[in-house]
């Protein structure tokens, strides 16, 4: 009698843990990712206001961050937090223990002048963290000397449409997060050797700009094209092997229908994104990586018996986006069963 139940438990458990994978299998983790630099201004919380945050992980629950009530949050090298309900406020404060920065416009009509800005930077002397998000920001000063201590540098929804050369003076930057229509890089944007992770959105670069192939230190590289743009990215140069330290690659909002080979050089690429392009079965370069463990591979115009034959020479292990590719569930289901040991996310796959 014990035999017996011990085999039911056995079987019972097991039944359990099957049911609770397809359940995980049923709720797709969110589609897009964390941008490169957090805001200074987002905190932890809990409260009624606040925002949610999509997070390139597989759990389907957002992490929630409280937006700080006013515009402008700083904090000190002690650790000392200061809030400013105006430029002026700031412009009378000492900056020079400033360590952290953040401009943050909840409304519209918040803006900031390119020359106070300048002030500001040339006397935060210790300054690491800078964020200005949605402040009309249509001027990018000039950094007249080399600001050793800035490291991360975030500009979000401002009205950029091109960076100064002596950006290059930023000399300690490890992160930049630009999310403005920027037609292109300043040639200096090659000096800054120290940037490890590099994210330009809604950008209206008409080539991939060549000025990246000179940060060899970059591990995170993501670029989205602005959506209304008549001209996108159609093609990218076979460089890559110039950034041999990519772990994350992104490449969103563009007409890319193929990829270089030197993207096969890449040894610790984990992550790569190429949603919402024109590729129309999956490129070899990626398949062949063993490496890979998160592709979102959504929004592009597949055709079914050549990606088919493509995806037959992935070699990876991880989690398969495929949302808003026209394809049938059933060809879906037919996916899965081939890529079994791949998690793949589509439409309509709670249904």
């Amino acid at each position: 009698m014990k035999k017996y139940i011990i085999v039911f438990s056995l079987s019972l458990l097991t039944l359990t843990v099957a049911a609770q994978k397809r359940r995980k299998k049923q709720v797709p983790p969110p589609k897009e990712f964390i941008p490169v630099v957090k805001p200074d201004y987002i905190t932890n919380g809990s409260a009624a206001d606040t925002l949610s945050v999509p997070m390139p992980t597989t759990s389907s629950v957002p992490i929630l961050y409280t937006i700080a009530p006013v515009p402008i949050h700083a904090t000190t090298i002690e650790g000392k937090e200061m809030r400013f309900k105006n430029i002026e406020e700031l412009t009378t404060t000492d900056l020079s223990k400033l360590k952290e920065l953040s401009f943050r416009s909840v409304g519209s009509g918040k803006s900031i002048d390119s020359g106070i800005l300048q002030q500001i930077i040339e006397r935060a002397t210790q300054l690491e963290i800078l964020g200005i998000d949605n402040f009309e920001l249509a001027v990018f000063p000039e950094i007249k000397t080399a600001h050793h201590h800035l490291k991360k540098l975030a500009l979000r929804k401002n009205k950029l449409t091109s960076l100064p050369a002596s950006i290059s003076n930023l000399t300690a930057l490890t992160a930049f997060d630009c999310d403005n229509p920027l037609a292109e890089l300043p040639p200096s944007f090659t000096q800054l050797k120290n940037l490890e992770e590099l994210g330009l959105y809604n950008h209206l670069f008409t080539a991939f700009p060549a000025e990246i192939f000179s940060l060899s230190q970059l591990s995170i590289l993501y670029l989205s094209g602005n959506y209304k743009s008549e001209t996108k990215l159609k093609e990218l140069p076979d460089l890559f092997q110039q950034l041999p330290e990519l772990k994350e690659l992104g490449i969103q909002n563009a007409e890319l229908s193929s990829l270089p080979r030197s993207i096969a050089t890449l040894k610790k690429l984990d992550h790569a994104n190429f949603s919402n392009n024109q590729f129309k079965s999956f490129p070899e370069v990626l398949a062949t990586n063993p490496k890979l463990v998160y592709v979102p591979f959504d929004d592009n115009p597949l055709q079914w018996e050549p990606f088919l034959a493509s995806i037959k020479k992935i070699q990876w292990r991880g989690l398969f986006f495929l949302y808003e590719t026209g394809f049938t569930k059933k060809q879906y289901e037919q996916l899965q069963k081939i890529l079994s040991k791949i998690d793949v996310y589509y439409d309509g796959m709670n249904d």
